[in-house]
């Protein structure tokens, strides 16, 4: 789940190769600040987790299409 203050404003997933990838589904009045800021956390969590892949038990369907 991605979050901007206070509400959800997405999803993201880990792809098999590590990428993390997510998508804004609400992104009424967010800007690019928003937008920069979940990219950079996104990065973040991809180095954190480094070799460590995330894999939910049963994965949502944002989920599923972002990790293909």
């Amino acid at each position: 789940t991605v979050w901007w203050n206070g509400r959800v404003v997405g999803g993201w997933a880990q792809r098999p190769d590590g990428e993390i990838v997510w998508r804004l589904l609400d992104a009424e009045g967010l800007g690019r600040e928003a937008e920069a800021a979940v990219a950079e956390r996104a990065e973040l969590l991809r180095r954190a987790l480094g070799d460590t892949r995330v894999t939910p038990r049963f994965r949502t369907p944002l989920e599923r299409e972002l990790a293909a």
